[in-house]
C-alpha cells in the first residue's frame, strides 16, 4: 500500500515538473513574441522619427539658405538706399525663409524626441518579464 502511494507521489511530482517545464517554455516563447511585436512597433516609430528628422533638417537647411539670400539682398538694398524700405522681393524671401526654418526646426525637434533611447525601450515586454519574475518568486 505504501509503495503505491510513493509511486503516485513520484508520478505526480514528475507530472508537475513536466508541466512546469512546458509552462516555462510557453512563457518564454510568449515573452519573445511580445518583445518581437513591441520592437517592430518601436522600429516603426523610429522610422517616422528619422523621416521627420530628415525632412526637418532639409527644410531648415533650405530656410537657412533663403534667409542668407534675404540677408544679402536686404543688406545690399540698405547700403544702396540708406533709409528706404526693403523691396518686396527681399521681404518675401525673409518671410519664406523664416517660415521654412521654423517648420524645419519643429519637425527636427519632434523627430529627435521620438528617437530618444527612452522612447524606444520595449516597456510592455519589460513590465511583463518583471511581473513573471514577481509571480515566480511568490510561487517558490
Amino acid at each position: 500500500m505504501e509503495e503505491e502511494r510513493i509511486d503516485r507521489e513520484e508520478a505526480s511530482l514528475g507530472g508537475i515538473v513536466s508541466d512546469l517545464a512546458q509552462d516555462v517554455g510557453n512563457l518564454v516563447r510568449q515573452e519573445i513574441d511580445l518583445a518581437r511585436c513591441e520592437l517592430a512597433e518601436k522600429a516603426e516609430e523610429a522610422k517616422s522619427g528619422v523621416t521627420r528628422v530628415g525632412a526637418g533638417g532639409g527644410l531648415a537647411f533650405i530656410g537657412a539658405l533663403v534667409l542668407a539670400g534675404a540677408a544679402v539682398l536686404g543688406l545690399t538694398f540698405v547700403l544702396q538706399r540708406w533709409m528706404e524700405t526693403l523691396p518686396a522681393m527681399a521681404v518675401s524671401a525673409l518671410v519664406v525663409g523664416i517660415v521654412l526654418a521654423g517648420v524645419g526646426l519643429v519637425l527636427f525637434r519632434t523627430g529627435t524626441r521620438s528617437l530618444s533611447s527612452d522612447h524606444l525601450v520595449p516597456r510592455r515586454t519589460l513590465d511583463s518579464i518583471k511581473e513573471d519574475a514577481r509571480w515566480a518568486r511568490r510561487q517558490f
